[in-house]
């Protein structure tokens, strides 16, 4: 009787943990639903959130206006400027956050982040390259050389962390500090490069290093979307063994998981989302690093949930960043990386002073 009755309280208490941390996501998931409304109403024709998701419908159900009414203006506005931007927040700021939570893990560092590997300073110097130098890994003059460059060079540092990770002994400080080299580098050809440049370049290449979403359409939402995605949905069915991996790479291999294999899979799946996202929009920081910590601080360590529960408030949190860029400024001067780092630096500092241990 006695057993039975530990069962049941035993069986009660995983049902209260399993259904916090689904509520939370759940929670996330409904703002989210309903930022992507608020970003959307935000601009110089002013929609309510009714009118926006009306819109959204009629659109999705073929309806066709005449050129030139309201209802065509509405439709054009919301469709082809102001929803691509909101859906490509969601996507980067969803990519970034899941990033950092299996970064974090992988490397057993709660200060690790999407960019710990050099992604971040290999794509910088692939879009300053062909600013510059008119050096590009596409043929021919294309408007995406930028986008192109970008994901290639941001693809460089993580085969080189590839190729470091199999070595017997290399330790995840190995890897941050192989990352750290290799950020040094590229920033330094980087600077070489800008320094005989001319001002307006210099303008644009600065503007992509803090993180914008101004000339996002939706030629931009495809890649990131699915690379997310995919990433996504293969770090979650791998979440448990990345537990086993946050244990220890001793202990995880004695309970049979294969610590070496395991974390270049994991290091190659972020390093695709992260350049897929830097490529369109540049170099957003913060969200990685922030996202999972305070998820963590909610909802515990677990990454089956943490994984999941950092895309939906790394979205809504991006997102939200954009629309009090969208308000601040109406030509939009203020890159929404600025405001991420703002509004991220006191939240870590914030985490820091608290340093709550049992998150890890």
């Amino acid at each position: 009787m006695e057993d039975g009755s530990d069962r049941r309280v035993l069986e009660a208490d995983y049902g209260k943990y399993t259904r916090r941390k689904v509520l939370f996501i759940s929670a996330c998931l409904i703002i989210c639903f309903l930022a992507v409304g608020t970003s959307v109403t935000v601009g110089g024709r002013e929609l309510s959130i009714i009118d926006v998701y009306r819109t959204i419908f009629n659109h999705l159900a073929g309806h066709d206006f005449i050129q030139g009414t309201t209802e065509w203006m509405d439709d054009y506005i919301v469709w082809n400027v102001r929803l691509p931007r909101a859906i490509f927040g969601i996507v980067a700021g969803a990519g970034l956050a899941v990033a950092g939570a299996t970064m974090q893990s992988v490397m057993k560092n709660p200060l690790a982040d999407p960019y710990t590997t050099g992604i971040s300073s290999g794509a910088c110097f692939g879009v300053a390259i062909v600013a510059t130098l008119g050096i590009s890994v596409m043929s021919g003059d294309s408007g995406l050389a930028p986008v192109v460059n970008a994901f290639v060079f941001a693809l460089i540092p993580m085969l080189v962390i590839v190729l470091i990770a199999p070595r017997d002994g290399t330790s995840p400080a190995t890897l941050i500090l192989a990352g750290v080299a290799i950020s040094f580098l590229f920033n330094a050809m980087t600077t070489i490069i800008l320094t005989f440049t001319d001002s307006e370049t210099l303008a644009d290449v600065y503007e992509w290093q803090i993180g914008t979403l101004t000339n996002i359409t939706w030629g931009s939402v495809p890649v990131p979307l699915v690379i997310t995605i995919l990433g996504t949905i293969a770090m979650t069915v791998l979440s448990r063994k990345l537990n086993i991996i946050s244990l220890g790479d001793e202990q995880a291999t004695s309970l049979g998981v294969s610590v070496e294999r395991m974390r270049m899979v994991l290091l190659i799946l972020i390093s695709m989302i992260v350049a897929s996202v830097v490529a369109y929009a540049g170099i957003i920081g913060f969200i990685g690093l922030i996202a999972p910590h305070i998820v963590r601080m909610l909802i515990d360590s677990d990454n089956r949930f943490v994984i999941p529960g950092s895309a939906m408030f790394g979205a809504t949190f991006l997102l939200s960043c954009d629309i009090i860029v969208r308000m601040l400024s109406d030509v939009e001067a203020i890159p929404v990386g600025v405001v991420v780092s703002f509004v991220g630096a006191p939240i870590f500092l914030y985490l820091i002073v608290r340093r709550s241990k049992s998150m890890w």
